[in-house]
């Protein structure tokens, strides 16, 4: 079963991305993330539609 929302940490390894570089996309408002307290949290839906809508084809 897959994971309804993903760490900091395991959202960067999905994006093959630094954890600095997926909070930069995140202050750009690039990426949306889910705040429950004051941990950030992001959906695996909202990782793929990222890599959908700011990936290209080599």
């Amino acid at each position: 079963m897959e994971k309804l929302l993903l760490t900091r940490k395991e959202a960067a390894d999905v994006l093959n991305i630094s954890v600095d570089t997926l909070d930069e996309l995140r202050d750009a408002k690039k990426i949306r993330c889910v705040r429950i307290g004051v941990r950030v949290y992001y959906s695996p839906d909202e990782l793929r539609a990222f890599i959908t809508k700011e990936g290209y084809v080599c």
